[in-house]
């Protein structure tokens, strides 16, 4: 008599305490196969499962923190968690706190499951170790991209870099804001009036470095008195952005140029078919706090 090979299907449901020694073995496991580039092999090597389990039991347990988990065979083979937010300054009300597969289920759909299982198809926040190419990308298929946001932190004894991804109705817009304002510090772009003219908004004024008000006509004829040989389109990071209403989104980044460093500030207006710059602002950074 030939016997059926077993089912592979994932299955996803909410996680009971019963479940707290499976979702660390998963945990300490993921990380080791996750994190090979960013962790010490020492490091990785030291993590215990034992420790992991109490705590597992009390997350689980709690009120605060929604846990599930995917088998496959009845065997935990990933773990998902969340919550309602747990920055001061949070861009929505639900974060994904966590999420890992073990690598031999990798495109089964487990982390698919439990993202949606986890956080639905809504608004939601997280944070995620910088340079962790595959786990981006599979946050960018969900919609999710990094507002800005970043900090350094400690993870199992070791210093790491974490970035701050975000998925709502306004990711769009902060998208379009940005490829605007990066145009604006186009040579070509600036130079060319009618197009400068189409990027601000009617009612747009800008404060200099040297505190000089700026209105709209001034700034569209200095930008296209510029020489094609006076600027080199600088370099720009740390950028952030803040939805302050459904119409106008602030946003601030940090300016280099082989001379100086500046950050600047720059309010869009988002309630038309394209966005419109409103006001800004640029700050040069003295050199002894230019990092």
């Amino acid at each position: 008599m030939t016997m059926s090979p077993p089912s592979r299907a994932v299955r996803v449901r909410p996680a009971s305490v019963d479940d707290a020694r499976g979702i660390a073995a998963v945990h300490v496991q993921a990380w080791r196969e996750a994190y090979v580039r960013q962790l010490p092999a020492t490091v990785l090597a030291g993590l215990r499962v034992e420790p992991r389990i109490e705590r597992w039991a009390s997350i689980i347990e709690d009120d605060v923190t929604d846990v599930f988990v995917a088998e496959v065979d009845g065997r935990i083979v990933g773990w998902a968690t969340a919550g309602d937010g747990r920055d001061d300054d949070r861009p929505t009300s639900r974060e994904l706190e966590g999420i890992y597969v073990l690598a031999a289920h990798h495109g089964t759909g487990a982390g698919q499951l439990l993202l949606d299982a986890a956080i639905g198809a809504g608004d939601a926040y997280l944070w995620m170790m910088d340079d962790n190419p595959r786990a981006e990308a599979f946050y960018l298929r969900n919609g999710f991209v990094r507002d800005g946001l970043e900090r350094d932190q400690v993870m199992a004894g070791h210093p790491i870099h974490i970035v701050r991804l975000v998925r709502h109705a306004a990711v769009p817009q902060w998208v379009a804001v940005k490829d605007a304002e990066t145009a604006l510090l186009d040579a070509d772009v600036r130079r060319d009036a009618e197009t400068v003219d189409d990027l601000l908004h009617p009612a747009f004024v800008e404060i200099g470095r040297s505190g000089t008000l700026w209105t709209r006509e001034q700034v569209v004829g200095a930008l296209a008195a510029e020489s094609a040989d006076s600027r080199v389109t600088p370099q720009t990071d740390e950028w952030q952005f803040r939805q302050l209403s459904p119409e106008l989104v602030l946003v601030t980044y940090r300016l280099t140029t082989p001379s100086r460093i500046s950050r600047h500030s720059s309010l869009w207006d988002v309630g038309g078919t394209a966005p419109r710059l409103r006001f800004h602002q640029g700050t040069v950074v003295p050199p002894a706090s230019a990092q």
